[in-house]
């Protein structure tokens, strides 16, 4: 139930356990609902099924009669999804279900054949762009996710910067990145400090806490309380950074995942744990490059362990860094900054569009079921035609305890019926072993006579079922066939049987 039209299945069933069992065969072209299920929190799954199947006690099937589309009834309910959810939804109960009968008791707006199929093609046509469009949409953040991969690259191997390199007639040197720092005293933190990440060691001075995601690029602490084993830390003064620092996460899977940033700047007053580097560059270094560059590498060389991977201090300072001028540097990291800021942007405008196609999908149905997406054609058999000839085959299905009669209103110019039947849209026999039929409306002795009150008459026949199996005519040709009998008086329509005038 995870598309529209559903053609094959994950489980199979035989025609013995059919017969063996309460499930039923649903013919092909006959729309499937989930009428019980966790997804209704959110959304209505419906499909076409375009081959026969079984359903369970989950699902429901809406088989229309002759002259109704399936694929018009399937985007019918996906437009009214959200409403049918709103208005059928059970209360009460511990998984989410459909209320049938409130379901079936909902209006349903119809059009004449040949609209309901201009009405779907249109549909099918404006949405299969829509989804082209959420195809190529799909492929954005895997390409600018590969473009800025490219562009650190190219930053750290010297060609972003190539030209300004051209003009200074500067090498770039390669240092490794214990030479590029200075050294710090009392980095060394006491077992007594919570082993944790700073989201959880830090709290603003009003009490919430304030989440540090090593995702940020720059971290500006401030007033906050800091705590350790004990509860909070009164005297952390002596744990304090002052100034601009690089830091780089020296623990979890992330170090060879990647899956977030390792590096980041820090500014002001700030704490860490015992978890990260910190690193201060000398001034030929830039904290920017460094960061910007920790953040491109492979470390998987340098990281130790398996269940907890590490980045110890030794092969930390095993990491060799290109080492520009200072003021290519400085290019390098506004190069880098400006280009990622426009892919950024562009991130940001792909995720727009990405939540708008939803909500183009859903004016294109909503449109076309208020007869606004196609024209009316004049000389389309009217809606009502239709209606009354439902109707006679309703009535001439086998007789089983009904709900209200199907009451028409206008909407738009269109004819709405209720919908009634039990189960499903039409009640006509269950065609079980069923045999090729040989007949069909426009042989001679059917077209224009009274076919079926000669049957009735010669063979004794009584109920629909009957009458059907010694008709030997499709189902549609059938009921369109008794429709015109009854109507033109050679079949009497009685509430107990069947009888020929």
């Amino acid at each position: 139930m995870k598309r529209d039209y559903i053609a094959e299945v994950e489980d199979y069933i035989t025609e013995n356990a059919i017969k063996g069992s309460a499930t039923q065969l649903i013919d092909a072209k006959s729309v499937l609902v989930v009428t019980r299920s966790g997804i209704l929190r959110h959304s209505l799954p419906v499909a076409v099924n375009t081959v026969p199947v079984t359903i369970n006690q989950d699902l429901k099937a809406l088989t229309p009669f002759s002259g109704f589309e399936a694929d018009f009834i399937l985007r019918q309910l996906q437009a009214d999804a959200q409403i049918i959810l709103a208005d059928c939804m059970k209360t009460g109960t511990t998984v989410e279900s459909v209320h049938f009968e409130r379901f079936k008791a909902r209006d349903f707006r119809i059009a004449p054949l040949l609209e309901q199929r201009r009405i779907v093609a249109k549909v099918d046509g404006l949405t299969a762009r829509t989804a082209r469009a959420r195809k190529e949409l799909d492929r954005i953040p895997t390409l600018i996710a590969r473009y800025k991969q490219r562009l650190l690259v190219l930053a750290f191997s010297g060609e972003l910067t190539a030209g300004w390199r051209e003009k200074s007639k500067v090498l770039p040197e390669t240092h490794t990145l214990s030479g590029l720092t200075s050294e710090l005293d009392g980095l060394e933190f006491s077992t007594s400090w919570t082993s944790g990440t700073l989201s959880e060691l830090a709290e603003n001075h009003d009490g919430k806490r304030r989440p540090i995601k090593a995702a940020d690029r720059s971290l500006r602490h401030g007033d906050f309380r800091y705590y350790g084993a004990s509860g909070v830390i009164d005297t952390i003064d002596d744990y304090l950074f002052d100034g601009d620092y690089l830091l780089i996460g020296e623990d979890g899977a992330n170090l060879i995942s990647r899956s977030t940033p390792i590096a980041f700047l820090a500014s002001g007053q700030f704490w860490v744990n015992n978890h990260a580097h910190i690193l201060r560059a000398k001034p030929v270094t830039s904290n920017s490059y460094l960061c910007w560059f920790i953040n491109m590498i492979n470390l998987t060389p340098y990281v130790t362990g398996s269940a907890q991977p590490k980045l110890t201090q030794a092969n930390l300072n095993k990491i060799r860094a290109p080492l520009p001028p200072i003021e290519e540097q400085a290019e390098i990291v506004r190069r880098i900054e400006s280009a990622f800021g426009w892919l950024d942007r562009m991130a940001a405008d792909h995720a727009a569009a990405a939540r708008l196609l939803p909500k183009l999908d859903a004016a294109i149905l909503a449109k076309a079921f208020r007869g606004e997406l196609v024209p009316q054609d004049p000389n389309d058999e009217p809606a009502s035609v239709l209606l009354e000839r439902i109707k006679a085959e309703r009535e001439a299905a086998p007789k089983k305890t009904r709900g209200r009669q199907p009451t028409v209103t206008n909407i738009s110019g269109k004819t709405s019926i209720k919908f009634t039947a039990t189960g499903t849209l039409t009640d006509a026999p269950k065609k079980s072993g069923v045999k090729s039929m040989t007949k069909s409306r426009q042989d001679d002795d059917v077209k224009d006579k009274p076919y079926l009150a000669g049957l009735l008459k010669s063979a004794s026949l009584s109920d629909v079922q009957s009458l059907f199996r010694a008709a030997d005519l499709p189902v549609a040709d059938f009921y369109k066939q008794l429709a015109w009998e009854i109507s033109a008086k050679h079949i009497i329509d009685d509430p107990e049987e069947l009888k020929a005038a």
